[in-house]
């Protein structure tokens, strides 16, 4: 049943309407997505279409298994899977994925807040680390985290997001990826725009020759990104950014090659032999489910069940992802530029002697300190995280605040004192901020001395 809006006005304000004046109908809504000639005037309607399951609307991603791999040949390619004890994530790294979300308007729609983008950040890890309390938790840990980038590619400070108002865009139309993207080597770029009227996609699995293209990319539908997002239940979880970045990392569907034999299930299917066989994609969340007359793993991340329905990455699709990290986006997990734009800048003020020097903290390698004093015997070289400019007596100042976490203690032998500290090969630590500063001891009458002060930049 249709419902309409009652407009109830007092009396005294009817008395003033002439007859011939009525309201005029309401303009028609704008339809919220138009696929394939049909416009949709909710998100509701669209997901609960014929369209939608027709088309496999829920993920247009159609990897080529057949395609000529344009790389060498791995334990992970597009015609077969070899689980080897090197990729799992106990005996591994933890790999830690910049990210940078290309938001793409039109005039009317498509806007993302930033705390919805972070949202989906947060969805991913859940998933990809099966954290605790989450609706990943009953997954496996893959030891792969994201996080938003902190560094673009000029080596600048960056939120890792991006605006861009363009309707042919918007409409996923036009090559938007040549302007848009950051060096897709090295950055996992997601795009949110209408998806080619689907909920996500990637163009191809990397196995098939598109890492480092400026189009390898993530697509998703704008209101499908994020928790809670607008598009409403069943795909407002984020759960399909999850999927999509299951085909980045190098999975088929669960789907693919339908009711193949589990006996060359590495070399078939969807070259996983933990994901049992199905003849085709499930929807909604039923209770049971069984095409092939094994179970179909409606509950794993790559088929095409309703967001509250995902739970896992089984421990192969794992292996199979770190495989890929490890042979294919094999730069994807360094970190970005920050050895490059670390930086080491001298501060001083009062009476202090300029006799400590820093080098720049390069990520991944080590950094020196230096304290050439003739006047004292001993120096201890402090990192806070705060700077301060505290005046003390004999006009000596306190250029780092104490009362700050500290982040490294060095003591130095004089009168020529030298450290070598590592830099964490971390990309949690890319654009953390240094304060240093020696005091100095074994002077003439037990004084103690405060030198210059070094303001160290790691990647920023």
């Amino acid at each position: 049943m249709r419902r309409t809006l009652a407009l109830v006005l007092p009396a005294a304000s009817l008395l003033g309407l002439g007859a011939a004046q009525q309201q005029s109908p309401a303009p028609p809504l704008e339809p919220v997505i138009t696929v394939d000639g049909q416009s949709f005037a909710t998100w509701q309607e669209y997901t609960q279409s014929h369209l939608f399951k027709l088309r496999g609307l829920r993920c247009l991603a159609r990897p080529d298994a057949s395609a000529t791999e344009l790389r060498p040949l791995s334990d992970c390619t597009m015609a077969s899977t070899t689980i080897k004890p090197e990729y799992e994530p106990g005996a591994g790294t933890l790999y830690q994925i910049p990210v940078v979300v290309h938001i793409i308007q039109s005039a009317t729609q498509g806007a993302i807040s930033d705390a919805m983008v972070q949202s989906q950040i947060d969805v991913l890890n859940e998933d990809f680390r099966a954290l605790a309390g989450t609706l990943g938790e009953d997954g496996n840990d893959a030891q792969v985290e994201f996080h938003l980038a902190q560094v673009d590619p000029n080596g600048n400070p960056t939120t890792g997001i991006t605006r861009t108002v363009n309707n042919g865009w918007f409409g996923d139309s036009g090559d938007y990826w040549t302007s848009l993207h950051w060096d897709t080597n090295r950055y996992l770029n997601i795009y949110t725009n209408q998806a080619s009227g689907a909920l996500g996609y990637v163009p191809d699995l990397p196995q098939g020759g598109i890492v480092g293209d400026d189009f390898d990319r993530v697509v998703i539908l704008w209101s499908a990104f994020g928790r809670n997002a607008p598009i409403g239940p069943p795909y407002d979880l984020g759960r399909t950014a999850t999927h999509e970045v299951g085909h980045y990392f190098g999975l088929f569907h669960t789907f693919d090659g339908g009711c193949s034999s589990p006996a060359s299930c590495y070399s078939n299917g969807d070259r996983i032999c933990d994901t049992n066989p199905e003849s085709g994609p499930v929807f909604g969340c039923p209770g049971a489910s069984n095409s092939c007359g094994l179970g179909d793993p409606f509950h794993n991340y790559m088929d095409y069940s309703d967001d509250i329905c995902y739970s896992e990455f089984t421990s192969e699709q794992v292996n199979r992802m770190r495989c890929t990290l490890e042979n294919w986006r094999v730069q994807l997990h360094d970190p970005l530029a920050c050895s490059l734009s670390a930086t080491s800048t001298p501060r001083n003020s009062g009476a202090n002697p300029f006799v400590y020097t820093a080098s720049t903290p390069g990520m991944g390698g080590n950094f020196s300190l230096t304290v050439i004093d003739l006047q004292h015997t001993a120096a201890v070289v402090l990192g806070q995280a705060a700077p301060a400019t505290t005046n003390l007596s004999g006009g000596r100042v306190l250029l780092v605040n104490l009362a700050s976490p500290r982040l490294f203690r060095q003591p130095l032998t004089l009168p020529v004192g030298n450290a070598s500290l590592p830099v964490p090969n971390d990309a949690a630590i890319c654009g953390l901020q240094v304060y240093t500063q020696a005091i100095l001891f074994g002077g003439g009458g037990g004084s103690f001395a405060l030198s210059n002060a070094v303001d160290l930049r790691i990647g920023l």
